[in-house]
């Protein structure tokens, strides 16, 4: 693949990039990590994602791509301080591309799938939680062809998102967000590891969605055709 992308770096997102950036430094998977996120960092989140004294008002992606560039100096990071959005989706994800989507909503998780029904090489692992539990969504297109069912296929949620994306947000509109779970941020983010390596790894993806419950200390998988 020729990029792989973090986009959203919250919760799940935060997570995720650290041990991402170092497989692919010492694996040689990839040379080029693209972090993406519009959002600031603010204290109130401290509970659950790695924010520093000096972090709190920063654009995430610059704060991850500080952090990881000196970490991994093997590998390019790039961090880009912006939401996906119609106008620049086709810019941020190229064909070829593997897309770790973190994102807390719908519209975003609907934008970016359609726009990988359109590419030709994608691979599409998308992420999400609520307090205790969650799921895990994986989607590939390889050479033109659709190996598994889009994320948007049973999950009318997504397909018909009633939310919208942060960019279509005013900064005068407060935004009330669900409370999070690290230990579920963290459930998710090795869920979509583990799927990432093995879409990697394998002519095909071993699972659609894995359902997880972190009371219950359980994941459930299914396999979709497409």
């Amino acid at each position: 693949m020729e990029r792989i992308m973090i986009i959203g770096l919250g919760g799940i997102g935060g997570s995720l990039a650290e041990p991402l950036a170092r497989y692919l430094a010492y694996s040689g998977a990839c040379k080029e990590l693209l972090l993406v996120d519009g959002d600031r960092y603010e204290r109130k989140n401290q509970d659950r994602q790695n924010i520093t004294a000096i972090d709190n008002g920063r654009h995430k992606a610059d704060v991850w791509a500080g952090r990881l560039a000196p970490m991994f100096p093997a590998m390019k990071v790039v961090g880009t301080a912006c939401y996906v959005t119609p106008a620049n989706v086709r810019e941020i994800i190229p064909d070829g591309s593997v897309v770790m989507l973190c994102v807390d909503n719908h519209s975003t998780r609907n934008l970016v799938q359609e726009h990988c029904l359109k590419l030709r090489d994608v691979v599409l692992i998308s992420g999400g939680n609520d307090y205790t539990d969650g799921n895990v969504q994986a989607f590939r297109k390889k050479a033109g062809r659709v190996l598994c069912a889009p994320i948007t296929k049973f999950h009318p949620e997504i397909e018909f998102p009633e939310d919208r994306r942060p960019d279509e947000i005013g900064c005068d509109e407060e935004v009330v967000s669900a409370p999070q779970l690290i230990m579920a941020n963290f459930m998710a983010a090795a869920l979509m590891l583990n799927a990432f390596y093995g879409a990697m790894n394998s002519k095909e993806l071993a699972f659609s969605e894995a359902y997880f419950d972190v009371v219950k200390n359980s994941v459930r998988t299914l396999k979709r055709a497409a």
